[in-house]
C-alpha cells in the first residue's frame, strides 16, 4: 500500500509587514520542504536494498557497520542479502509460497 505525504500549499505571508527578501526566503523553505517529502514518500514506496559486490558486502560485515535488519543487493551473485542475529543471511527468490 503506497504511503502519501502531506504537502505545504502555501505560505500565506501576503502582508506589507514582512520585507521582499523574507516573503522569498519563506517561499523558497517551502518548495525545499516539499521536495524533501517526496524524496522521502518515494523512499519509502519505492524501497529497494542498496546495491554492492559480495567484497564490499563483506568489508561492511567485517567493519561491524552492518546492523541487524538491513537489506542489501549483492551485484556479484545476483541475490539479495540481509543480516540477522548478527550473521549475513541470503534471501533466497523462490516462488512463493
Amino acid at each position: 500500500m503506497p504511503i502519501f505525504l502531506d504537502r505545504i500549499d502555501a505560505a500565506p505571508l501576503n502582508s506589507e509587514k514582512f520585507s521582499f527578501e523574507f516573503n522569498s526566503w519563506v517561499s523558497v523553505l517551502v518548495d525545499s520542504l516539499n521536495e524533501n517529502l517526496s524524496d522521502i514518500q518515494n523512499t519509502i514506496n519505492l524501497f529497494g536494498g542498496q546495491s554492492y559486490t559480495a567484497t564490499e558486502i563483506n568489508d561492511l560485515f567485517v567493519a561491524g557497520t552492518l546492523v541487524n535488519g538491513i537489506f542489501l543487493y549483492d551485484t556479484t551473485n545476483n541475490v539479495y542479502v540481509g543480516m540477522q542475529s548478527g550473521a549475513l543471511v541470503k534471501f533466497t527468490t523462490t516462488p512463493y509460497p
